[in-house]
């Protein structure tokens, strides 16, 4: 892939009121496909939450998880795809539908779908709420597609990924809180809450000589 320069690319931030509405119709959309599953498996972190919104729309109690690690905080890649905390659940001769936020590369879905083959389930599917057409892998189930790269900003690591964008613009001479919220709008498109970039900013300088933990 492709991928836009770290130091000047589109964001995307998404309200917890749109993912809500992708959720449910994505559950719509699996609910329609007229397949049922015995259980979902999230891939962490991003598809903890979007799974248990799932799971309550789709009438499924049996919620199983697993930790990939693939990218780090505000558009940086780890390195190497790998699972990092392995499924703790027996799904052999089960239905799977495993479920993540968005696809990117496609790597975290193809390691996983990998990964789990190797449990012996009756078959995977795949559901995320965004689908980037430029990922590798494509889901099963998916509600939007991207066909122009962004980095999508879901509200469960909208303080993380701005905290990663503050921590940049800071190591290259923006301090300032007015001239970040500028950059930030100039470099990534984000309209950023002065009250939430002071927060941040107050945590970077208190923190400054502690290593990001990815």
């Amino acid at each position: 892939m492709s991928m836009p320069s770290k130091e000047r690319f589109r964001c995307e931030i998404l309200s917890w009121k749109r993912v809500l509405a992708d959720a449910k119709r994505l559950s719509k959309i699996i609910k329609d496909s007229g397949y049922d599953f015995h259980l979902v498996v999230a891939i962490g972190r991003g598809g903890f939450v979007p799974a248990r919104i799932l799971c309550d729309y789709l009438l499924i109690r049996d919620l199983a998880t697993m930790k990939v690690e693939h990218w780090g905080i505000a558009a940086t890649r780890t390195g190497k795809t790998v699972i990092k905390f392995p499924l703790c659940a027996d799904i052999k001769d089960k239905r799977v539908l495993l479920v993540d936020d968005i696809t990117d590369t496609g790597e975290t879905l193809r390691v996983s779908i990998e990964y789990l083959r190797d449990f012996r389930p009756e078959e995977i599917r795949t559901a995320v709420l965004l689908h980037k057409t430029c990922s590798a892998t494509i889901p099963n189930y998916f509600v939007r597609k991207i066909v122009k790269w962004r980095w999508v900003i879901f509200p469960w690591h909208i303080w993380e990924d701005l905290t990663g964008f503050i921590r940049t613009l800071r190591d290259t001479g923006t301090s300032c809180e007015e001239d970040i919220i500028r950059e930030l709008k100039q470099r990534y498109r984000i309209t950023a809450h002065p009250r939430m970039v002071r927060e941040i900013l107050s945590e970077v300088q208190s923190n400054r000589g502690t290593p990001v933990k990815y």
